[in-house]
């Protein structure tokens, strides 16, 4: 038979996985982490055979330490607006191009 904790116990209780799936109840979006999301990222990459979208860089699949550090998966609708983690909702850029999308448009202090 076991104690229940006391409020004040040093002892850390257990915190539950999230799934690494979930599905929004009223949009539906699909919302993917850890393992399903390295996994998507994956399939995207060679869905468009290590291609920029927008500038057409081209890099290496073979080479695992620099591919992924170089280019990006990016959302076509972006999470926030609704957009869901599946492979038609995202696309590879390198990450010169993933900063420029996500700056574009922005109107900085001091511009004139």
């Amino acid at each position: 038979m076991t104690t229940p904790l006391l409020p004040y116990s040093s002892i850390r209780r257990r915190k539950k996985k999230r799934a690494e799936t979930r599905i929004g109840k009223v949009t539906g979006t699909v919302r993917l982490s850890g393992a399903a999301l390295a996994e998507l990222r994956w399939a995207c990459f060679r869905r468009d055979n290590g291609v920029c979208q927008d500038c057409g860089r081209v890099t290496d699949l073979s080479v695992p330490d620099c591919f992924p550090t170089k280019f990006d998966m990016a959302h076509i609708k972006s999470r926030g607006a609704g957009g869901s983690d599946t492979l038609d909702n995202v696309r590879t850029l390198c990450h010169a191009c993933h900063m420029k999308e996500h700056t574009e448009g922005v109107v900085r202090e001091g511009a004139a």
